[in-house]
Formats: C-alpha cells, structure tokens, sequence
C-alpha cells in the first residue's frame, strides 16, 4: 500500500518540483515498445519518439482533433491508444523508416510528373487554371527519383492498423 502523503507540510515551490519528477517518471519510462508519433497541427509537422503508452495518450489527449491530429505508428500490437488519427502497428523501426521512405519518394515522383504535365500542357489549359511558374524540377530529376525508388530496398512490412473501438458502427440492433 502506498503511503498517504501531507501535501499540505510542503511549500508549493517543493510540491512542483515533485510534480515534475513525476511528470518526467512517467513520460520517461520505458515499457519495451516504440511509439512513434506524428503530430499535425495548425500547419506544423513533426516528429516525437516515446517509450511507453502513458506518454502517447498524454499526447493524443493534447492534439485529440481539435488542437490536431496524432498519428501512432508503434511495436506494441496490443497498444490500447485512444486519439483521433491513425493507430498501426509496425514490426520495426527500420521497417517503418524505409516504408516512410519509398512513400515520400512514390509521392514525389507522381507530383512532379503531374506538375511537369500540366507545364508542359499549359496552352491548352484554361487561363485561371494555367500554371504561373515552371515546376522547380525537370525530366531528369525525376529519372534520378525513379532510379532511386527502383534501387530502394522493398523487404519490409508495411504497419498494418491497429483496430479502434468504432463509434460508428453500423450493426443493427434488433
């Protein structure tokens, strides 16, 4: 049994230091499985690596749709993470590194073609739709990406997602 503890014997200057020695206790310690989480609000981006579930619905509770959104892709196949966006499991972090990999690059590829098209088309485009400037790449840039791609190692596994509690589920009840 835990031992009840006084709050009221101790300064608030001591009890926020215990705050946050907790605090970091909690968001620190490591329960054997990776969590990755990519964070989208208000046009930022990024990236944040956390060592246990805690930590990760702490962060989903922050960005839970409204503030942003939180994607978790993470090794732990029981991960039991409540946010608002995507929830995978993915067996490695190498895995996932050359997964994010070759779907950036698959990505780039498509939209610099599509963008070289419609430069390249642009006398028969509509004037309000035509393209302004020329696209920053060329043909030749995007034959090195496609040799890039082509030479990319394929033998990972893609993360796969983790099943959510669904809210909309659209079952009958008779």
């Amino acid at each position: 049994m835990t031992p009840e503890i006084d709050f009221t014997q101790h300064s608030i200057e001591e009890l926020r230091k215990l705050q946050n020695k907790i605090s970091h206790y909690i968001h620190t310690r490591e329960d054997g499985f990776i969590y990755i989480c990519e964070c989208r609000s208000y046009g930022r981006n990024w990236r944040q690596t956390l060592s246990n579930e805690v930590a990760v619905n702490d962060l989903c509770d922050e960005y839970n749709g409204e503030n942003g959104v939180v994607d978790v892709y993470t090794t732990n196949p029981d991960a039991k993470i409540n946010n608002y966006g995507e929830v995978n499991h993915i067996k490695s972090v190498e895995d996932y590194e050359k997964w994010v990999k070759s779907n950036k690059l698959i990505s780039l590829i498509k939209s610099a073609k599509d963008e070289l098209a419609k430069w390249n088309d642009r006398d028969n485009i509509p004037f309000h739709t035509r393209p302004s400037f020329a696209p920053m790449w060329t043909e030749e840039d995007i034959l090195v990406w496609v040799n890039d791609l082509e030479l990319l190692e394929w033998k990972y596994e893609e993360p796969t997602s983790i099943n959510k509690k669904d809210e909309d589920n659209d079952e009958d009840y008779e």
